[in-house]
């Protein structure tokens, strides 16, 4: 077993699976806090963030990851063999929920988008697979920024965790209605196979614009094809 990485609440390792969660509209309090904790003796929550590392397999968080993003987490990523799990929950309308709808689809690898639509709530998970030569640098080390947790920069707390400060942003442009993202997700993984798969429809194009088309540009580089 090779370990590529070991970073701030996040480990990079190909035989293990790893998640971080996010709560960014508010912290949790002691009592969600324990209730976090209660899943696994070696998680220690903190206000806005936990990490969960399973390194056997058959083991995984109890009742699986969805609970704590419909309960207490906003954003979480999870890495399990190279392949990735990108999560965004957010207050949403019905309407809404239906939008976003459109923009899920799974390729023959089950790459692609879900989305898990309530009445007031939607959680979109991207399984994608990520670039080493965007997440990692020349040394092998995840790349981290040199950023203070709870700054006027970053009041999520997201830290120097470029994915979860990436996660964040693209999260606010879902709430905004811009889906810019999520369309990247399709070129990447679901463009390729419609010819092959006859029940596949592309999803509506999100009109370009220049704000925001940074923070794509950067998620759509994050993406590898296979």
């Amino acid at each position: 077993m090779k370990i590529i990485s070991v970073s701030r609440g996040f480990t990079a390792d190909h035989s293990s699976t790893s998640y971080e969660f996010l709560a960014v509209d508010r912290p949790l309090n002691a009592a969600q806090r324990e209730a976090v904790s209660s899943l696994s003796s070696r998680c220690s929550p903190g206000p806005r963030r936990v990490n969960f590392v399973y390194g056997v397999d058959g083991y995984d968080i109890p009742g699986g990851w969805l609970p704590l993003l419909k309960g207490y987490y906003d954003v979480m990523y999870s890495e399990s063999y190279d392949w990735w799990m990108l999560v965004m929950a957010f207050p949403t309308t019905m309407e809404e929920g239906k939008m976003l709808e459109r923009y899920e689809f799974s390729d023959i690898n089950e790459l692609g988008t879900r989305v898990f639509a309530g009445d007031k709530r939607t959680i979109v998970a991207v399984h994608c697979r990520l670039s080493s030569l965007a997440l990692f640098n020349n040394d092998g080390d995840y790349y981290e920024e040199m950023v203070d947790g709870e700054d006027e920069g970053d009041p999520a707390g997201a830290g120097g965790d470029r994915l979860l400060r990436l996660l964040v942003k693209i999260r606010e442009q879902l709430m905004d209605g811009d889906y810019r993202s999520l369309y990247a997700v399709w070129k990447v993984y679901g463009e390729a196979e419609i010819d092959d798969e006859e029940e596949l429809m592309a999803p509506p194009k999100p009109p370009d614009q220049e704000k925001g088309a940074d923070i794509v540009e950067e998620f759509f580089s994050l993406l590898e094809s296979i």
